[in-house]
């Protein structure tokens, strides 16, 4: 096991003793001493020299044994291999944010507000073609109301635009426009999925058994092998969801850890540059890192996106 990994295992588990490399010869000694020692008040009996040969290869055979047990309790016997400290970090990521405050469903009127940085992003208003799109570390503020029919946002602290969701192609905008609706229309049930209405309660109705939900996520992301199209839709999750409950939270994380190719690194980074456990998967071409907080374990970002800051608020362009 690489020596990051080590180090992992020692932060996440605190528990646990540092291995001694001493244990199994003072376990021995002392087994020893007090096999061989004279019992208080009792006259010393000579044996035979074939019985203080099996005598011997007792205290030998007691002394490994309980050596053994000495380093098997501070975990020292065997190095934890990738899988263990995988699943090891991933439960104790699950324990902690199972524990955490309850998520509340809001009301539909109000929005839900998130401030990211993304390595892309449309600006608003009336720019086209390429210079609609801005690159770089571009700085996102968003705004879904919660029943889904509106969305805002304001890029690199510019004008906050309000727009209309519609449901699919073939609906309309009312022929009355609403005047505080200043950005338009978008659609397509790629947005509509998005909603966080639809989100939340499409992750509050997950199993929390992580075999069930695991099994769930597959069926539903359409996998036909390799778990790339079911991480992908976790880490889409992550992306999008800032409802997830608590219970939720820590049912992806164990489904996580039952997923082949998944494991965890000591460090990585945000597209903000902010460092924390790197959730890892690669397998079948394709590939996903989520990075979490080393003290709450919970979701910052990936190397493409970073969450700032998130609230329920009562109005587009409110931040707290």
């Amino acid at each position: 096991m690489i020596d990051e990994e080590i180090a992992l295992v020692g932060r996440v588990r605190p528990e646990d003793h540092s291995q001694d490399t001493g244990a199994k010869a003072r376990a021995r000694a002392r087994l020893q001493a007090e096999f061989t020692a004279p019992s208080e008040g009792r006259r010393r009996v000579a044996r035979p020299r074939w019985g203080r040969r099996f005598l011997a290869v007792g205290v030998a055979t007691a002394a490994c044994a309980a050596a053994g047990a000495v380093v098997a309790s501070t975990g020292g016997h065997k190095p934890s291999s990738p899988a263990d400290v995988t699943t090891r970090t991933l439960e104790l990521a699950a324990a902690t944010v199972e524990s955490g405050a309850a998520v509340t469903r809001p009301g539909s009127g109000q929005w839900v507000y998130t401030r990211q940085m993304d390595r892309y992003a449309f600006q608003n208003g009336d720019v086209v073609g390429s210079k609609a799109m801005l690159h770089g570390k571009v700085k996102v503020e968003e705004w879904w109301r919660f029943d889904g029919t509106r969305m805002a946002s304001s890029v690199q602290n510019g004008k906050l635009y309000v727009k209309g969701i519609v449901p699919s192609i073939e609906s309309r905008p009312s022929r009355h426009r609403d005047p505080q609706i200043n950005g338009g229309y978008i659609g397509g049930p790629g947005v509509v999925r998005r909603t966080p209405n639809h989100l939340y309660d499409y992750v509050a109705g997950l199993p929390t058994d992580p075999k069930a939900l695991l099994a769930r996520i597959r069926h539903d992301s359409g996998d036909v092998g390799h778990d790339v199209s079911t991480v992908g839709s976790i880490a889409q999750i992550f992306r999008d969801d800032r409802l997830i409950p608590p219970k939720a939270n820590a049912a992806l994380y164990r489904a996580l850890a039952l997923i082949p190719g998944v494991r965890v690194a000591k460090d990585g980074t945000d597209y903000a540059g902010r460092h924390g456990i790197a959730v890892i998967f690669s397998g079948g071409g394709g590939g996903w890192k989520l990075i979490l907080d080393r003290r709450t374990y919970r979701y910052m970002g990936s190397p493409d996106q970073a969450i700032l800051g998130s609230r329920v608020v009562d109005a587009a362009g409110q931040r707290g």
